[in-house]
């Protein structure tokens, strides 16, 4: 895939009895934190069952668990941390691969150990640090406020856990050092050799100084802060772009550059301090179970209920069935929250049917690569509870300002359909589609209606705080899937390693963000690139644009988690500076980035649609995406120019 995200996934299957050391350590450590992942995801419903437990207490008798904030968040951290382990195993990780081709295999090979390596040193700082904490607060005896519960065996089994994914990790490294070169008989090109040499020429100048003269290298960084940080911007882009993955190199660079402007120990615990209170806050506990939501609900099979449910209401339409996968689309990223995993899913379904109806295959791809951008943007969101924790803003808020983009969005694609088929009706058959009966399509689809009308509905009327809607997601998600008898042992598991998967992948790259950013702060970048900014006398709403641009070619070649964690530290104090809200940025950026997935070149929904039609040129698919794309431009002008777009439903929430 020409494309930026490389999540790899790896479970070790039965080896020969003779199999090397290694080879039966990765066995055994893959075991060991499968058997941890298990724990932590059911730590994770049970959580979800207590904090539906205390809502229902306050309705029916007046009262609710006493600290429940407290107990959560303990229970939460540990749990979450478990997660890391299992992650680590399955080498789940967020790597630009944009550039593969410019490496040959010898060179890949070097910038795979590199990238354990990283990965190794990244786990290392983490544990070390956190274990140092937690030996303090033992010392000091720090307790909750409320029940007065002792923190430190809480970070104890936090650095536990870090220890366990560490010494995992280590064994990977061991066995990408042994491992032979693979790949094609290509050479490294010019440009990617230059990379990777600016790469490790950086890192090793930059160590040479800072053993050799540190106090010189700290006099030479803080007399000039914002070029020094503007240096780390490049070299973090350097090592994105040569495949390390964005966790380890945010997360080392925030270390090394924290430890330059302060020192190693202050950094250190500016890292660990970081990382354990956005563990410990059970408010973040809505990211995981609103992922186990998801899982479960695609675990029950909803997407088979949402289209023929959507097949009901428009399937006597002309092009029916284009209009039924952008609307299941859009319903099935209520519960999925991934516009890949959206447009995978309604490719697998959608595409056979518009096939076998002899639809045109560029309009069909069309419409499923767009319809799955919905994903991410119709609430709930992984995306957008990522940039709610990076930017520490409401995250129920920022559900509900989504909401109308999401349906404007919905009829503009509507719209499209409409146009491309007046114009050339040679697009679709003309016969119309069969359409399900509506009766049995509304009572098998009535539980998805119901599970999104209590996660959003309850959010947008206050009668649930983000966490207890997503508990309520997670539970209802669950109990829906084990209704329908969908939840057979083998499928549990699948769905407790996918929560595992992604849970260790997010938290992964908010803790290096969080140092990331705390550099970035203190290093004074924001106010720097306001200055230079305000330098060039151009409007807000012009510059806003020119960031918008700048956005949309990031979302065309990178993971919209990946756009986020680099740049929203820098970027929003300065839209925000310009007199802008926040939540309207953040639905903008979120929809920008969201194009930038059906955007040719590199639009990942393009490839999964490409691997669903393999004897479909890519340039078809690019070329059946396009007036989509002029419906998504012509959304960004209207939010741009129409603010209340996004902000008058939050203004009505009680």
């Amino acid at each position: 895939m020409a494309r930026g995200l490389d999540v790899q996934s790896q479970t070790m299957t039965d080896m020969p009895v003779n199999r090397p050391l290694s080879d039966r350590l990765e066995r055994f450590a893959d075991r060991l934190t499968g058997f941890l992942a298990v724990i932590a995801v059911a730590g994770l419903l049970m959580g979800a069952a207590v904090v539906v437990a205390d809502v229902l207490m306050r309705w029916l008798f007046a009262g609710g668990i006493v600290a429940l904030n407290e107990v959560m968040g303990q229970m939460f951290a540990i749990a979450v941390a478990a997660t890391l382990p299992a992650g680590v195993s399955r080498r789940v990780n967020l790597s630009v691969d944009l550039l593969a081709s410019q490496f040959g295999p010898r060179i890949s090979h070097l910038l795979s150990v590199l990238s354990s390596l990283a990965l190794t040193l990244f786990l290392a700082a983490l544990t070390t640090y956190i274990w140092s904490l937690a030996l303090r607060f033992l010392k000091q005896g720090r307790e909750t406020m409320i029940l007065e519960w002792p923190i430190a065996p809480t970070y104890v089994l936090a650095a536990v856990a870090m220890g366990l994914a560490l010494l995992t990790q280590v064994l990977l490294l061991w066995k990408d050092c042994l491992r032979a070169p693979k790949g094609t008989p290509l050479r490294t090109t010019p440009f990617g050799m230059a990379l990777v040499a600016a790469l490790l020429i950086a890192c090793f100048l930059g160590g040479v100084w800072a053993a050799l003269d540190m106090s010189g290298l700290q006099s030479a960084v803080m007399s000039k802060p914002g070029m020094f940080t503007a240096l780390a911007f490049i070299l973090l882009w350097i090592a994105v772009l040569c495949q390390i993955p964005l966790a380890a190199a945010t997360g080392l660079i925030g270390l090394a550059g924290t430890a330059i402007m302060l020192s190693l120990p202050s950094a250190g615990r500016v890292f660990a301090n970081d990382a354990m209170e956005f563990l410990t806050n059970w408010q973040v506990a809505t990211l995981p179970m609103f992922l186990m939501m998801g899982s479960f609900a695609v675990a029950a099979g909803i997407s088979d209920d949402i289209y023929r449910l959507a097949s009901a209401l428009l399937g006597r339409v002309r092009a029916g069935l284009a209009y039924t996968t952008v609307l299941g689309c859009a319903c099935f990223g209520a519960v999925s929250g991934s516009s890949v995993a959206t447009a995978a899913t309604f490719g697998r379904i959608a595409l056979p049917e518009m096939r076998r109806r002899n639809y045109e295959s560029g309009f069909a791809s069309g419409v499923v690569a767009a319809g799955g951008t919905l994903g991410s943007l119709v609430p709930p969101s992984g995306a957008i509870i990522l940039f709610a924790l990076l930017t520490e803003q409401s995250i129920g808020i920022l559900f509900v300002a989504a909401m109308m983009p999401a349906l404007l969005a919905l009829g503009l694609y509507f719209l499209t359909i409409w146009l491309l088929v007046t114009v050339n009706p040679g697009l679709v058959p003309e016969r119309v589609t069969e359409n399900e009966p509506l009766g049995p399509a509304l009572i098998g689809a009535l539980p998805v209606v119901l599970l999104f009308g209590v996660v959003i509905g309850g959010l947008y009327g206050g009668i649930f705080t983000a966490t207890e809607s997503a508990a309520f997601g997670a539970m209802g998600a669950f109990v829906m899937a084990l209704a329908r008898g969908k939840l057979s042992r083998a499928r549990l598991l699948e769905v407790m390693r996918e929560t595992t998967a992604t849970t260790a992948l997010i938290y992964g790259l908010i803790f290096g963000a969080l140092i990331f950013s705390f550099f970035v702060n203190l290093g004074d970048a924001p106010a720097v690139v306001a200055r230079t900014i305000g330098a060039l006398d151009l409007s807000p709403l012009l510059i806003l644009s020119i960031l918008l641009v700048f956005y949309l070619i990031l979302g065309a070649i990178m993971d919209s988690f990946a756009v986020m964690v680099i740049t929203v530290p820098v970027v929003t104090p300065i839209v925000i500076g310009l007199g802008f809200d926040v939540f309207h940025w953040g639905v903008l950026m979120l929809v920008v980035v969201e194009i930038g997935l059906i955007s040719p070149p590199f639009g990942i929904n393009l490839f999964v649609l490409k691997s669903l039609m393999p004897d479909q040129p890519i340039s078809r698919i690019m070329k059946g995406v396009l007036p989509f794309l002029v419906a998504d431009l012509i959304k960004v002008a209207l939010l741009l120019a129409i603010p209340a777009l996004a902000l008058w439903l939050p203004g009505t929430m009680n």
